[in-house]
This record gives structure tokens, C-alpha cells and sequence, in this order.
């Protein structure tokens, strides 16, 4: 995740919202969570964390699978979209209905692995967070087919990534909540 033209990225400003979670006026603190939220989802989608062909917004593809929604006599609509989009949206729609069902679909699955209950998973920071979501964008780089289209060979294949990223995310985004407001102690040290 490299520095702006300010200097700044996500990374340092969750250290930020830790302290305006705590520490800021009401209107500023529900803000701040608004953003806390974002961004840390943000720092475990996997292409928010390359640089090459901006993240995968410069990769066209086509999104043309059934994944889990559709159980069968399904038909199929391609949808021409681009790689960073595909994973931010295309993945999750075809995982669930809506977004709610994809948490009760963690919830029972993901959150009961081995990978979920590993000492420490939740710990970290911001940093630590997004190098290791950098190693999984490396995984999801490398499994893209060459001819762009995601079908449900690839789904099957990207499926525990997208579970493991967005189960960690949640983990994590309650240990940043916790630690934001486990002390009173204004600003944040």
C-alpha cells in the first residue's frame, strides 16, 4: 500500500480512527466507524493491495458462472466487468443473495475451520494486515485464467480465498473496534 501524494494511506488512518472512535465528538465518532468499516474491508480485498493494471480494474473480464445461487436449470448471463470489480461485487453475488447471507454463511462455515480458530488470526496491525492480504492477492493474480473469463472452475478455485479474506476482515474489524474502545485514554497511544 504506498503513501499518497500527502503521505498518507489506509493503513495510517485506522491508526487515526482508533483515536476519533474514542476520543471525537458523537457526529465525528459515527463517522469515523463509517470509515473504520470501509477500510478495513478495504485492506482484505486482495486487489486493493497491487499496483499492477491499478489493482485489476485495467484487466477486462467476463464474470460467466452459476457459483452458489443458482442450484440448477440455470441460465447463464455473462457479465462483462473487470477483475478488481468482479472481486469487490461479481464473487459475493454469486456466493448469496445479499450480503447479510454471505455473514450467516461465514458464520457457519469459515468461522468454524481451523483456519478461523488459529491463535491469533485477529491480531496485527493495519500493515500486518495488508502484506498478508498481498500474499492472497498473489494466489488470486495467479490463478486468473488467461482468456479473462470467470467461470465456475475459477469460482471453486478462488471460493476459500474470498470466505478466508472476508472472515478474517470480520475478526479483525472487532479486535480494531475492541481496541478503539477498550480505554478511555484520549488520543490513542
Amino acid at each position: 500500500m504506498r503513501a499518497g501524494p500527502k503521505g498518507d494511506c489506509v493503513v495510517a488512518e485506522l491508526d487515526r480512527l482508533k483515536t476519533e472512535l474514542r476520543c471525537a465528538a458523537d457526529a465525528q465518532k459515527l463517522e469515523a466507524l463509517k470509515f473504520a468499516v470501509h477500510f478495513v474491508g478495504d485492506v482484505h480485498q486482495p486487489l486493493h493491495t497491487v499496483l499492477e493494471e491499478r489493482g485489476g480494474n485495467d484487466i477486462a473480464v467476463v464474470v460467466n458462472m452459476n457459483g452458489l445461487t443458482c442450484k440448477r436449470n440455470c441460465k447463464l448471463t455473462p457479465i462483462a466487468t473487470n477483475l478488481h470489480a468482479a472481486w469487490d461485487t461479481n464473487l459475493i453475488t454469486k456466493t448469496v443473495w445479499d450480503w447479510g447471507a454471505y455473514v450467516d454463511r461465514l458464520e457457519a462455515g469459515w468461522l468454524e475451520s481451523k483456519e478461523a480458530a488459529r491463535p491469533g488470526i485477529d491480531a496485527g496491525t493495519a500493515l500486518d494486515w495488508a502484506l498478508e492480504t498481498h500474499r492472497a492477492a498473489q494466489q488470486v493474480w495467479a490463478l486468473t485464467p488467461a482468456d479473462k473469463v470467470l467461470d465456475d472452475d475459477y469460482y471453486r478455485k478462488v471460493l476459500p480465498i474470498l470466505d478466508g479474506q472476508l472472515g478474517v476482515a470480520g475478526l479483525r474489524l472487532a479486535r480494531f473496534l475492541n481496541d478503539a474502545y477498550g480505554s478511555a485514554q484520549c488520543p490513542v497511544q
